[in-house]
């Protein structure tokens, strides 16, 4: 009788270890492919971490999407990009595009050598953060003198970057793993005249 009652009772004892068996087992692929998706994430974190780049992409994604008919705004974020840190901006204005003037002030015997790589970059930035621009315009001014003035659009700055730059910008954790390493290997050289000099702007 006592074998019995045993048998009775290893029964459930068997069934329910099988059951938590089953239950951890079918679990263990979720959390595992949950620990691989973290630690590909904190391996891409430290990529990025180690990229030199010219921008606080944390920053720069606070002003995603504010409005472009916020002068002030508008002002505080161009401030951030490379060349603003270069040369003191004389102008932005928006109509149909986004112009940024940027002041010269070459004296005798100074040239400026223009980067074509750090007015894309900074193209591609703002374009990721304002979904409703289509082109930016850049001018280098001084005086009468006035260096550029040909909008890079959308679909340019998309063909040079070989992506959609809208998805750049849609979510901060893409802007922020994504978008450094992209302007870290970027190079854009348009083959047009790239050093202005006083002689040049005062003939």
């Amino acid at each position: 009788m006592f074998n019995n009652k045993r048998n009775k009772m290893t029964i459930p004892i068997l069934i329910l270890t099988v059951f938590i068996t089953l239950l951890t087992t079918s679990c263990s692929p979720v959390n595992k492919g949950t620990q691989v998706k973290n630690q590909n994430n904190d391996i891409q974190k430290n990529e990025i971490e180690n990229i030199e780049t010219p921008y606080d992409f944390k920053l720069l994604y606070s002003y995603k999407n504010i409005s472009l008919n916020d002068s002030q705004k508008l002002m505080e974020l161009v401030s951030q990009l490379q060349y603003a840190k270069e040369l003191p901006i004389d102008l932005i204005e928006y109509g149909n595009i986004l112009r940024i003037d940027y002041r010269m002030n070459l004296t005798e015997g100074q040239e400026y050598k223009v980067n074509h790589t750090k007015m894309m970059a900074d193209v591609i930035v703002l374009l990721a953060l304002l979904d409703d621009l289509y082109a930016v315009e850049y001018n280098l001014v001084q005086g009468d003198y006035s260096y550029g003035g040909v909008p890079i659009t959308r679909e340019q700055a998309e063909e040079i970057v070989g992506k959609d730059i809208w998805s750049l910008g849609e979510t901060e954790e893409v802007f922020l793993l994504d978008l450094p390493k992209i302007i870290a290997d970027l190079e854009w050289d348009p083959d047009v005249m790239d050093v202005i000099t006083y002689e040049h702007i005062m003939s």
